[in-house]
């Protein structure tokens, strides 16, 4: 890979859009030629850069004073996947006639572990593509971008897989070689609930794949040695919340367990503790009104947020504790408003890593 990779994870509310964003922009700012690419559906990078639309081309982020650059984009799955189809085909005519199969149609947009697939060539595409100095990947909640972390493997053993030659076997009489072998009674089921042209499609979809499984085994080892590289980092981007930090916990047991390079965690949402208390000594003796109980107010805050603090401290000591040795960790202050803006995502950045700090 010619640019690092930088994959941020977590669960769904803790920030990790915005913090993706935020990274990207600090690296762009400090000279660094970075890509943002968001492989979560839910499309929030857009609203985190103040950009209006995203696509799947790259989109500059206008950033005045800038020594790098940064752009942005989303994934387009059957883009991506019609690409490799190209890519792969013994013939333009070969591609053309698995495109058009609707088989494909329903496979490039519904078939489990698609989305995840294309977004690991997408984020090899661009990290080998030259442009980029550094590529920052803002993935789906959790539990979800564990697919995204086994798609390749997942991919190769499919290739690999009896089950794949089985259903690619070309038919000897007409239809799909894998009914012909199959029970009598379970063919007449599927003809009568598929109907005959639909089983003709799905069998030529496969026939023509065969030809394809070779490039695809051999992408999905590319893509399974891209996610462990020296290159890769994994960040986990938590909050002091209980439920963020358990999952946060988990997948960096995830990443043990695959062994892929872990980068430390970034802490979101961190009320800070301040060098002193407020004391009512510190207020002006009368004032308007119940001046007294208005004191005893705010001082009853300062007591609350300096409790919650503490909290927030613990539970970044136990991230950090569960990690392994010289974990890395970086904490960012609760804001107390929405992050819609650029200069907002710019100010969180002075709390982040430089590159080399974080790779």
């Amino acid at each position: 890979m010619s640019a690092q990779i930088v994959i941020c994870c977590g669960s769904g509310g803790v920030g990790k859009t915005t913090t993706s964003a935020a990274l990207a922009l600090k690296w762009a700012m400090s000279g660094s030629s970075v890509c943002v690419l968001t492989i979560d559906p839910a499309r929030r990078l857009a609203d985190s850069l103040d950009i209006g639309q995203l696509g799947a081309e790259a989109t500059p982020i206008p950033l005045p004073g800038a020594q790098g650059r940064c752009d942005a984009l989303m994934l387009n799955v059957p883009d991506t996947f019609e690409g490799l189809i190209h890519q792969f085909a013994d013939s333009p005519e070969t591609a053309h006639r698995i495109l058009d199969n609707r088989y494909f149609q329903f496979a490039s947009n519904r078939l489990g572990g698609v989305h995840e697939f294309m977004a690991a060539e997408r984020v090899r595409q661009l990290a080998a593509g030259g442009h980029y100095d550094v590529v920052v990947v803002d993935t789906p909640p959790t539990r979800n971008a564990l697919d995204f972390l086994n798609a390749p493997e997942r991919m190769a053993g499919l290739m690999d897989g009896a089950v794949m030659r089985w259903m690619s076997m070309p038919a000897t009489r007409g239809g799909w070689r894998a009914l012909e072998l199959g029970s009598e009674a379970v063919t007449r089921v599927l003809r009568l609930l598929v109907g005959q042209s639909t089983i003709g499609e799905i069998a030529q979809f496969f026939d023509l794949f065969r030809d394809l499984w070779d490039g695809f085994r051999a992408r999905s080892l590319d893509m399974q040695r891209m996610l462990r590289d020296e290159s890769t980092r994994f960040v986990l981007i938590s909050s002091p919340e209980p439920t963020a930090r358990g999952e946060a916990l988990f997948f960096l047991n995830q990443l043990k367990a695959q062994g892929m390079p872990f980068g430390g965690f970034i802490v979101n949402r961190v009320e800070m503790a301040t060098t002193r208390g407020i004391q009512p000594s510190d207020f002006p003796p009368d004032g308007p009104g119940d001046w007294g109980s208005t004191v005893g107010q705010l001082v009853a805050i300062c007591g609350v947020q300096a409790r919650l603090a503490e909290i927030h401290e613990r539970s970044i000591q136990a991230l950090i504790s569960a990690g392994p040795d010289g974990t890395k960790h970086w904490t960012i202050p609760h804001q107390g408003h929405p992050i819609h803006k650029l200069q907002d995502l710019l100010s969180i950045g002075s709390h982040l890593p430089d590159l080399d700090g974080l790779c």
